[in-house]
């Protein structure tokens, strides 16, 4: 584990942003046509929610606001976490229990926008004997470490008071938990679309929870290395101001949409549009609420706060994370 030297340097960094935007503005337009474009390089996983980035990217967008960006799929966590580390990436998509957990493990982001948010695409399904939470004692429940799935499953165990020493905790892939519930050989599963409609239809489960009912909790972010939102805030706006125009085009012209971003989850236009009715694309207004202001703190920054006690309490970091360190309203708050 790499230890945190110094959160002052993020601290700094995030409240420099509005100084060096507009010392940037300030430039004389002809100095920044001189200067080289640069390509900001942008991971992202597997997942439909990351839609929007390729969108933004083949309808134009990110070349209309003058920024290069390349996207980078990154399918696991230790993957992930070396991009980050050596610096082959600017920013990452993933939800904002990881930003937590990167930022505790040396690997602080700023988080400067909600692309998609989970709102019934994930949950915990469990056989039809077990009907709340207390029922889980003494069970196999599998679940993915170190992914949302553990996150929102830990976080429903401390609204219910149940111990989860008190659980047979199974760390599996969520295709394997979902196979494995199938087959019998758990009492629940911590899962995803399409699994978590296959455990209910096929494996004779019910969903225990889903995000459907617990919102907040899972939603996917952007976020920047804090030196690239120091010394590029005006860029990282445009990079926002993209993405936020994509998920317009896509709330408005869905199967035009769908059409474009569903290759790229190797899937068909209309399964796309299936599984998109578990989440929901983060539009303006929706980041602005969620992100707050200045004055009044959005539901992100409790999300972060949760997820830091979470976190720490099953000794993964060991220190705490504040929100306030991997978090910015400015991106969004204009929009």
């Amino acid at each position: 584990m790499i230890r945190f030297k110094s959160r002052r340097g993020v601290q700094i960094a995030t409240t420099g942003v509005l100084l060096t935007w507009l010392a940037a503005a300030l430039l004389p337009s002809a100095c920044s046509r001189a200067e080289p474009r640069r390509t900001y390089r942008i991971g992202l996983g597997p997942w439909v929610g990351f839609g929007p980035l390729y969108l933004a990217r083949d309808k134009g967008y990110f070349a209309a606001e003058s920024v290069q960006v390349e996207l980078i799929v990154l399918t696991g966590l230790a993957e992930r976490n070396s991009a980050l580390r050596s610096g082959q990436l600017d920013a990452l998509a993933a939800p904002v229990d990881y930003f937590v957990l990167s930022a505790g493990n040396g690997l602080p982001m700023s988080i400067v926008m909600a692309i998609d948010e989970s709102v019934g695409g994930d949950g915990i399904v469990a056989k039809r004997s077990i009907r709340h939470f207390t029922e889980l004692r003494g069970r196999r429940v599998a679940f993915q470490r170190g992914l949302p799935s553990e996150f929102f499953f830990r976080a429903l165990l401390l609204e219910n008071a149940v111990d989860i020493d008190s659980v047979r905790t199974v760390d599996m892939e969520t295709a394997q938990a979902g196979a494995a519930f199938l087959a019998g050989d758990l009492d629940a599963a911590v899962l995803w679309e399409p699994w978590l409609t296959r455990a209910v239809e096929q494996g004779g489960g019910h969903v225990l929870a889903s995000t459907r009912d617990h919102r907040d909790l899972i939603v996917d972010c952007l976020a920047f290395n804090p030196g690239v939102v120091a010394r590029s805030a005006a860029d990282v706006q445009r990079i926002v101001n993209a993405i936020l125009r994509a998920i317009d085009y896509a709330k408005t012209n869905p199967v035009e949409a769908s059409d474009i971003m569903a290759p790229y989850f190797q899937l068909d236009a209309i399964k796309f549009r299936d599984i998109l009715t578990g989440l929901e694309f983060a539009d303006p207004a929706r980041n602005r609420s969620y992100f707050g202001s200045a004055q009044r703190r959005g539901p992100v920054f409790g999300v972060a706060e949760r997820a830091s006690a979470i976190w720490r309490g099953a000794g993964v970091v060991d220190r705490t994370v504040t929100a306030n360190s991997i978090i910015t309203s400015l991106f969004v708050a204009n929009h």
